[in-house]
């Protein structure tokens, strides 16, 4: 069996989106495959947490995915 990388990241929306927003963001990120979670919480919703294989993806690469929809947003980093 082969060993997965996973890496966390935290990504800051900056602008304030609709519960609905944050949830297609979510979405969006999901569909890459080296993708494992993406998901915010109630308590901050400009804050999104992405899990991802390094082997096959980059922080910078789900960054993008994010930007490309429209919203203004930053790594933060753990």
């Amino acid at each position: 069996m082969k060993d997965i990388s996973i890496v966390d990241m935290i990504v800051h929306v900056d602008e304030t989106v609709s519960a609905e927003k944050i949830h297609e963001l979510e979405e969006v990120v999901r569909t890459d495959a080296c993708v494992i979670s993406a998901c915010s919480s109630n308590e901050n919703p400009h804050m999104l947490t992405v899990t991802y294989n390094p082997d096959c993806t980059s922080s910078t690469e789900v960054l993008s995915m994010i930007q490309a929809q429209g919203v203004h947003a930053n790594l933060v980093g753990l």
